[in-house]
């Protein structure tokens, strides 16, 4: 059966089993009927989706959530071109890209929420460029605890590439630089995740054979290049990064200068219009460290009224030189305390020959002050945070004293706070914990440490060209250490039985009633009455609602009678009269049932027990098993679903009477609005 048509005849059921659908908008067309509804729909990525392409999706929910950024990937017609065209040359005549999603959205009604808070950058240099340029320095960046070192921020590495113009598009002396690269961080961050982008499709390809090639002289590194969609290795351009993340990137430039040495201004599709949003894009894909691979220095590049080549210019020049080609740096070392209460803390950390830093951080938070560590240059032992200002700057505090803390921490900073009373008010106390919480942390190290990063082999790098990155023992900069990797150990899995048996609140085994009488008048005389009538209130509590053949027949085997004729059944039914006029009993046509009764449930006869007949059965309790399984089996249709009700109530074969009964019964709670749908499609109203 084709899947469309199998979710329009099952959508309640395949609902009801999996309520959450993750989809493209194009899927959603394909395999979704258009009556199939959601309570909320959501869209990740929505620059890039296209208005028209979203429609078909929006229609379905009740509530919609559109998830964006729009200093992001818009919608794009690039590989539609490509089809056809595999050139990167790009016509400046040509339309720009489509509006998107979250354009018409934000041009709407819709109520914004704005996420601030960046913490997928585990370092500030990769968010600093784009925070400064793009966002106005809106968003909330968190210091890393580790301000320098080989394994984490930005850095330039200039390949002496040549780009072939005319040719291949592509720069295959960079790609190989590129490949080695690759090759290195396997070998010196075995357990860090590694993406590859580059600026153009041509020069993608050209490091994915580069790499694929390097691989054959290094078999024992086969087994980091896996496929995993989220921590695998990937070589991908730019059109196609977005919503990657890895622990290290290299984006290589490709462009540069050619046979000629002459570089151009042509950047493929950074030249587009909102072509920055790309850069922007592809240089915060990184967790922990971005190599940025080119033939070419940012400052030898011309300037350009191009406002995006401007900005590849810009970042070029960032990633050689740092922070301080913005307008602030990551860490001013003029940056002064923001209160007098820091200051003391200050003047007594520095007393005890500590090397500590104010106001730690980019933009958005700072930490009030970072004890550097003695032994690990570029790293903070530990972080002071007063009761000062920066805590007082947020409204909630959840945000002041339970999520920066936890953000602080995953970026490796150990965290001690000084509350102002305790410092004024027992100064000597509070010092002496403050020392101890510095020396603790000073002979901890990091966060999370483990062994050093094995480092790459002297003459590996020269015979590569790769600068090398450990420095040599008595001087420089130590290689920092890698996160600790989990151990992956065989997991076990217990067996667990599974109860098959349907739990249902609304049903109940049906009860009969065992009640012993001894008889001193014959069940027809109106001198049994006074024991008939305690009987029956009996039978009644127990079984009702109870049909009045049911009652007689309770009585006919209470006094042991083999048939109940008219006299019989006449004496039983005054009696049962005599109970509702006297307000014990309620009667509903032939059914009678005990005053005060709870809910009614559906009553289903148990293993060995006799089953009733359909009529004996009050319409009230046929109406809640059936409008119950059809809330447990959405989308039936009345055949099924009066099967089901014969199974439930034990009849074995469904005869005519049955049939046109619970038929009826449909059609009533259908009139009732309990139901919903056709014959071929009931489900239970909500």
């Amino acid at each position: 059966m084709p899947v469309r048509e199998l979710l329009g005849r099952a959508c309640e059921v395949v609902q009801s089993v999996k309520p959450c659908f993750m989809m493209s908008p194009l899927t959603v067309s394909q395999f979704l009927p258009p009556d199939f509804h959601f309570d909320v729909v959501i869209f990740d990525e929505a620059s890039q989706v296209r208005p028209g392409d979203a429609v078909n999706c929006i229609y379905r929910g009740r509530t919609l959530v559109v998830a964006g950024d729009d200093k992001q990937l818009p919608p794009t017609s690039f590989f539609d071109a490509s089809v056809d065209d595999d050139s990167d040359e790009y016509d400046e005549e040509a339309p720009d890209a489509f509006e998107s999603l979250l354009h018409a959205c934000k041009a709407g009604a819709l109520r914004e929420l704005p996420l601030r808070w960046h913490y997928r950058s585990r370092h500030e240099n990769l968010i600093t460029f784009s925070n400064h340029e793009f966002y106005a320095n809106s968003m909330v960046t968190f210091p890393g605890a580790l301000d320098e070192g080989n394994d984490v921020g930005v850095t330039f590495l200039k390949a002496d590439g040549v780009y072939d113009r005319g040719g291949r598009r592509d720069n295959r002396t960079e790609a190989d630089f590129v490949a080695r690269r690759v090759l290195h961080h396997f070998d010196t961050r075995p357990g860090r995740t590694l993406g590859v982008v580059a600026l153009s499709q041509a020069q993608a390809s050209a490091i994915d054979q580069a790499v694929q090639q390097a691989r054959l002289a290094r078999p024992d590194l086969d087994h980091c290049f896996t496929e995993d969609r989220l921590d695998g290795f990937f070589v991908k351009n730019l059109e196609s990064v977005q919503g990657d993340e890895r622990d290290v990137m290299i984006m290589s430039v490709g462009y540069g200068p050619d046979e000629h040495g002459k570089v151009g201004l042509n950047f493929g599709p950074i030249n587009k219009g909102g072509g920055w949003r790309r850069l922007n894009v592809a240089v915060t894909r990184a967790r922990y460290r971005m190599e940025v691979v080119a033939s070419f220095r940012g400052t030898s590049l011309a300037d350009s009224s191009n406002e995006s080549v401007q900005y590849l210019k810009r970042y070029l020049e960032y990633a050689e030189n740092g922070p301080a080609v913005l307008a602030r740096d990551v860490v001013q070392s003029d940056a002064e305390p923001d209160s007098p209460f820091e200051e003391s803390v200050l003047a007594v950390l520095r007393g005890w020959g500590y090397e500590v830093q104010p106001q730690v951080g980019v933009a958005g938070y700072r930490i009030d002050l970072g004890v550097r560590h003695p032994e690990l240059p570029g790293a903070y032992a530990v972080g002071i945070e007063c009761d000062g200002a920066m805590y007082h700057s947020s409204k909630a505090a959840r945000d002041r004293d339970r999520l920066r803390e936890q953000v602080l921490n995953g970026l490796g900073w150990r965290l001690y706070r000084i509350w102002g009373t305790d410092w004024y008010r027992g100064r000597a106390a509070a010092e002496l914990r403050l020392r101890e919480a510095v020396e603790q942390a000073v002979a901890q190290g990091p966060l999370a440490p483990s062994s050093a990063v094995p480092h790459a082999p002297a003459s590996d790098a020269a015979e590569t060209g790769i600068p090398a990155v450990a420095a040599e023992e008595g001087g420089g900069l130590p290689a920092v250490p890698s996160p600790r990797t989990p151990v992956r150990s065989e997991v076990e899995y217990e067996r667990v039985p599974v109860d098959t048996t349907v739990e249902r609140e609304w049903s109940v085994p049906y009860t009969t009633s065992q009640v012993v009488v001894s008889p001193r008048y014959e069940l027809h005389t109106p001198e049994a009455r006074p024991a008939l009538r305690t009987l029956l209130a009996q039978v009644i509590e127990t079984e009702g609602p109870i049909h009045e053949d049911l009652l007689v027949q309770r009585a006919r085997e209470a006094w042991g009678v083999g048939r109940a004729g008219n006299r019989i059944r006449d004496n039983v039914r005054e009696v049962a009269r005599a109970l509702v006029i006297s307000g014990l009993v309620t009667s509903d046509g032939a059914f009678f049932d005990a005053v005060g009764h709870h809910a009614l449930k559906a009553r289903q006869p148990g293993d060995g027990e006799t089953v009733r007949k359909v009529v004996h059965i009050a319409p009230a309790e046929r109406y809640v098993a059936l409008a119950e399984l059809a809330a447990e089996c959405p989308g039936m249709s009345r055949d099924e679903l009066i099967k089901l009700a014969c199974e439930f109530f034990g009849w074995r074969r469904t005869g005519k009477d049955i049939r046109d009964c619970l038929a009826a019964d449909i059609e009533e709670l259908h009139r009732r609005q309990r139901l919903e749908g056709g014959p071929e499609r009931i489900r239970a109203a909500r």
